[in-house]
């Protein structure tokens, strides 16, 4: 049988310890099944833990390891695995000390990890060895459904197959919803179906999905549409961790790090991009007035991120990118080079693998796309509401990083109609014209009007125009012609004299999507 996991076995060690603090003060009671040890045989007593009937078929195929603790307030824990007999999990334990109010646990877990029967009682135990049976209790957990879906689409059934029990479940699909289903067995890699169906009961949207069902964390999975195509969002438990996002380091800032200014968030606090300090407006060729995020300096090289792809082509269903690098790290970027992964196994289930070095190790076909992709790692709950392509996703992402989730925001991607241009391994740079607040280098970052909202910087193209890149290549006025400055023609002519530049000693790269154009 399969190691007990580090999260089960500290699972069964605390709910052991609980039932043991708590048996310190029960009341005396009378227990026929009370076992004894000694007597003839000195061989401890005999434990028998009987599972639910509705439940037998589930036995031999998905369990992975039953476990006993026996404990109280007075002796140290005995613990050790049973084995599995039949339909019945057998363990005897020797060298018991007798004693009143001794609190007894049986864990189940499956193949996976997942605990999925229990039991826990206490025990008055004498000298004389007798049998004891326990019945197991089916552990239940929940599910939670988030889905977004057309009008054609007017009803959601949610399939779940947990081994003996197959649940189905109907909610009238309204655009975005949120539904909550308890009662399921719990268990590892349950098949979950989600079908969308129209007011003809015919399926217009089916995805299979498998997820993780614990007793005490929710599992969330997603279903979206975007552009008329399914994407699944993710589907992971709940419990898995979220990696650390710092973007105000000074490792990782240049117009915003947090050692000039301690107001800027935490490390890992959620950041609001749609905050003026983030959000702020500037002219575009024609002096039309337009919206950015400033993302803060990046450099011009991509990082890689590994996209799965199936034998057909087709992105795997449920897969979660995978990154290989995280803000502070020295070549982070907030632009990713899309790598195409190719799976040739008919049975791989998505997410399988969760980091580079499982992708790199197991010998599969990666080709280089063409394509680039804005992918701004953040905290979880952050927040940047505008996007200059509606149909651009505005919630954060979940994508993988050596197995732990990282979040991210999406800006220009390959689905965008502000694709971002890649060539000769770098991202397309266009040149904005700009001012900085003191004059002199980025540390205090970009000149605002008196009103404190718009820059006079400009920028030489517009999302959707070719050469469009929301990296920008800065040149930078002196403060002295801020107010001269307002379309491309102006600031060219204002370039003509060196008087009005300055020469920041390098080339500075800006990561400013630009998310409006007009009022």
């Amino acid at each position: 049988m399969p190691h007990l996991s580090a999260f089960t076995h500290n699972l069964l060690l605390v709910f052991c310890l609980a039932l043991s603090l708590a048996a310190c003060g029960l009341p005396e009671r009378a227990n026929p099944a009370d076992p004894r040890i000694g007597g003839d045989e000195g061989d401890g007593l005999v434990l028998l833990a009987e599972f639910p009937e509705a439940f037998l078929s589930e036995v031999v195929d998905q369990i992975g390891e039953v476990r006993y603790v026996l404990s109280a307030s007075d002796i140290e824990p005995v613990e050790g695995t049973m084995d599995i007999i039949g339909v019945t999990a057998r363990a005897r334990i020797r060298k018991l000390t007798p004693g009143e109010q001794r609190a007894l646990s049986v864990l189940v877990v499956d193949r996976g990890g997942v605990p999925t029967f229990a039991f826990s009682d206490t025990l008055d135990i004498g000298e004389k060895a007798e049998d004891v049976t326990v019945e197991l209790e089916r552990l239940l957990g929940g599910l939670e459904v988030i889905s977004n879906l057309p009008r054609e689409v007017t009803e959601l059934q949610v399939h779940i197959d947990a081994g003996a029990d197959t649940l189905l479940r109907t909610f009238p699909s309204d655009g975005t919803m949120t539904q909550r289903i308890e009662g399921i067995p719990t268990g590892a890699d349950v098949s979950i179906s989600l079908l969308g169906l129209d007011k003809d009961q015919q399926v217009l949207v089916l995805n299979d999905l498998r997820a993780d069902i614990r007793e005490d964390l929710i599992a969330r999975i997603s279903m979206e549409i975007f552009g008329g195509s399914v994407q699944v969002i993710a589907y992971f438990p709940s419990y898995l961790p979220i990696v650390e996002v710092d973007r105000f380091s000074d490792s990782m800032g240049t117009f915003f790090r947090r050692s000039d200014n301690p107001d800027l968030p935490a490390p890992n606090e959620p950041i609001e991009f749609d905050d003026p300090r983030f959000l702020t407006r500037g002219y575009g060729p024609n002096g039309e007035e337009m919206s950015f995020y400033n993302l803060d300096v990046r450099p011009k090289s991509p990082g890689v991120v590994y996209e799965l792809i199936d034998r057909r082509g087709n992105p795997i269903l449920g897969q979660l990118p995978i990154y290989d690098r995280l803000p502070g790290d020295a070549d982070y970027s907030d632009f990713w080079h899309i790598h195409n992964v190719y799976i040739q196994d008919r049975e791989y289930r998505a997410n399988s693998y969760d980091s580079a070095e499982d992708v790199l190790g197991a010998g599969l076909e990666i080709e280089p796309s063409e394509t680039v992709a804005n992918h701004v790692m953040v905290p979880l709950g952050s927040s940047a509401n505008l996007r200059y392509d509606s149909n651009t996703p505005r919630r954060v992402q979940d994508g993988w990083y050596r197995g732990q989730i990282v979040k991210y925001l999406v800006f220009e991607n390959p689905q965008s109609v502000a694709i971002v241009d890649f060539g000769s391994g770098q991202v397309n740079t266009p040149q904005m014209y700009a001012f900085l607040d003191n004059n002199r280098d980025e540390r205090d970052g970009f000149a605002l009007d008196l009103e404190g909202v718009t820059t006079h910087n400009v920028v030489t193209r517009l999302p959707g125009e070719e050469g469009y890149s929301p990296l920008w290549v800065l040149q930078t006025f002196r403060i002295d012609v801020f107010e001269r400055v307002f379309d491309l023609a102006s600031a060219l002519d204002m370039a003509k004299n060196e008087d009005n530049l300055i020469d920041l000693g390098r080339l500075v790269y800006v990561n400013a999507p630009i998310v409006k154009v007009g009022q």
